[in-house]
């Protein structure tokens, strides 16, 4: 196996790199086919940026319909907007993954090849939007911390390890009617997710179109001293394959 090497640097100074090593990458299941192989340092696409509307812009209330979904009532409006890729099933709770958007990467990423010195998301460079629909379809409330899931996606081929570069910029997220944190403004934890209830996150990271992507997604409850219960937690993935 050719080893590939990855280096993280400071978005002030460049003098605190941090080398990763690569490994190659291994699907679980996968919902859709179809795949255009390609090097994960080059992100070569053509980036159409398209802004996606909230579903609903009502944030009043428990159990608040946005759609198809029952928002939970410490949770911001949840979008359907785009192509829904998927969906990852676990043991108490499911996720439809919506591709939303294509845009353009505000500033370098942090993350470079070691080798080649090259920035693995350049400024003008692509990225995709995904956004996370999380319904519990247990019949138990989960508590859950801050973190809430945390999604995992990265190409099947994908060499590096340090998970796919992102553009960090809060901008993006907005102009596409997403949220990275999916609560509300002076709510506090736990968020409770009632049965039947959803929420909603989102994240970006470098697009190539025809991708094939595995995502991971990972729920940690809270337990009663407001401590993550790992003895709880739960892992589910997918793959799915990008427009």
């Amino acid at each position: 196996m050719r080893l590939n090497h990855v280096m993280k640097i400071s978005g002030i100074a460049a003098a605190g790199l941090l080398a990763l090593t690569a490994c190659g990458g291994a699907t679980a299941s996968s919902t859709t086919g179809g795949s255009e192989p390609s090097s994960s340092s080059s992100v070569a696409a053509s980036p159409s940026a398209s802004a996606s509307p909230l579903a609903s812009t009502s944030s009043e209330g428990a159990g608040t319909s946005s759609g198809s979904y029952k928002v939970a009532a410490w949770a911001l409006p949840i979008s359907e907007a785009g192509d829904k890729l998927g969906t990852i099933k676990g043991d108490s709770f499911s996720v439809d993954v919506y591709q939303v958007a294509t845009d353009v990467a505000s500033k370098d990423s942090m993350f470079v090849d070691k080798e080649t010195k090259e920035n693995l998301l350049k400024k003008g460079d692509p990225v995709v939007y995904l956004n996370y629909v999380v319904t519990n379809t247990s019949s138990a409330e989960i508590p859950l911390s801050h973190s809430l899931i945390t999604p995992n996606a990265k190409y099947t081929d994908w060499k590096y390890l340090g998970g796919m570069p992102s553009d960090s910029s809060s901008d993006g997220y907005k102009k596409h009617g997403l949220s990275s944190s999916g609560v509300k403004l002076k709510e506090k934890d736990p968020f409770v997710l009632k049965p039947g209830e959803s929420f909603n996150i989102a994240e970006n990271f470098a697009y190539t179109a025809g991708k094939e992507t595995e995502i991971k997604v990972t729920m940690t409850p809270q337990d009663a001293a407001g401590d993550l219960d790992h003895d709880k937690k739960e892992t589910a993935e997918t793959t799915v394959t990008l427009k």
